[in-house]
């Protein structure tokens, strides 16, 4: 009879389980990865715009474009704040995150160390059961070729 684990359904849920969690981690992963790309892009935006205002200042620059370049850095500069700020929140998801999948982990490989255990425990026993039946077979073949 083969080796049979009685919690197999629970032990595919845990996998199943887990499997979601770490789709759920590679999300908050992305996330927090886009947010700082973006950021990024918004530094160097802004970099090359005070570039291009500082380059056109040797011309003879009208206010109003002063203007219009210091309003949109200022909007520019909350953008960023905000982006700073989601990726704080999206840190924070990603860490909670993090520790709901390493419990979810942590419950798979629990099953699955009872599972090593109890199959190890099997065989153990299916290999003591053979070789008793081997040894009853031996002496009995013993006992026969004694007595005939």
């Amino acid at each position: 009879m083969a080796f049979r684990y009685r919690l197999e359904v629970l032990l595919r849920l845990q996998r199943s389980i887990e499997q979601q969690e770490e789709n759920r981690l590679l999300a908050c992963v992305s996330k927090v990865a886009s947010l700082r790309a973006e950021a990024q892009a918004m530094e160097q935006l802004r970099w090359h715009r005070k570039q291009g205002a500082w380059n056109k200042q040797a011309d003879v620059t009208p206010a109003a474009f002063l203007h219009f370049a210091a309003d949109w850095d200022d909007h520019a500069r909350r953008r960023q704040k905000e982006i700073q700020e989601q990726i704080k929140a999206a840190e924070t998801a990603r860490l909670k995150q993090m520790a709901v999948y390493r419990a979810a982990r942590q419950k798979r490989d629990i099953l699955e160390g009872l599972k090593d255990r109890q199959e190890s425990a099997y065989t153990a026993e299916q290999l003591r059961m053979l070789q008793q039946s081997l040894d009853e077979a031996h002496l009995l073949r013993s006992f026969f070729t004694e007595h005939s």
